[in-house]
């Protein structure tokens, strides 16, 4: 990605622009990361940003307004992946790269596994997914939505194997660490897991 976007980590103090960017988003792209019809932002997201072990990633313009957020919500030692991408946003790859780094997140913090909710006829997402190059696997089909499942043994290794950008890590402030979570996995650090904890401690990538 380019134009002086920044993947910056955001939380409960970034509400504002954070709901800045959901009411800029069309009914249709809530409807797509919710599945239900949302009103107000400033009554849900609170408690959203505010969520124990969860983590929030957005992409940021030059002049510092999100245009796209991923979350990564803690559940019964899985995680949920989320994204939200403004509408004139949309098709530049910025979802792809919020689930990537989502991702790097899981594999870091020992999450054994990542889930999704899609709808079943969203080929945006679909396309997403399947540029991650991670397998997955359906594991709930119903009339209104689909749940895709991966492991983080193979998000692991999918970002081993991904080709590495020169310039892409720079080293980041405070706020950019995990915070509210384990400093380590509590489970034995794997070879992959080990390489990618090394290079993300501590760093803040630019698109």
């Amino acid at each position: 990605m380019r134009q002086g976007l920044r993947i910056v980590r955001v939380d409960q103090d970034d509400e504002p622009r954070v709901a800045a960017l959901h009411r800029r988003c069309s009914a249709a792209a809530r409807w797509q990361r919710y599945h239900r019809a949302m009103g107000d932002p400033d009554t849900y997201l609170g408690p959203l940003l505010s969520r124990p072990h969860s983590v929030h990633l957005a992409v940021q313009d030059s002049r510092e307004r999100l245009v796209a957020i991923g979350h990564l919500l803690s559940d019964d030692g899985d995680a949920e992946a989320a994204l939200l991408v403004e509408d004139t946003w949309q098709n530049r790859g910025l979802g792809t790269r919020l689930l990537k780094e989502l991702g790097r997140f899981a594999v870091v913090l020992g999450v054994p596994g990542v889930y999704g909710v899609i709808h079943p006829g969203d080929a945006r997402m679909a396309a997403v997914l399947h540029r991650t190059g991670v397998p997955l696997r359906t594991v709930l089909e119903t009339g209104s939505a689909t749940t895709v499942r991966a492991r983080s043994q193979d998000i692991g290794l999918a970002l081993a194997c991904s080709p590495t950008r020169r310039g892409w890590w720079q080293r980041g402030a405070g706020k950019h660490r995990v915070s509210g979570s384990p400093a380590r996995p509590s489970a034995p650090e794997g070879g992959v897991q080990r390489v990618l904890r090394r290079s993300f401690e501590d760093a803040s990538p630019t698109c």
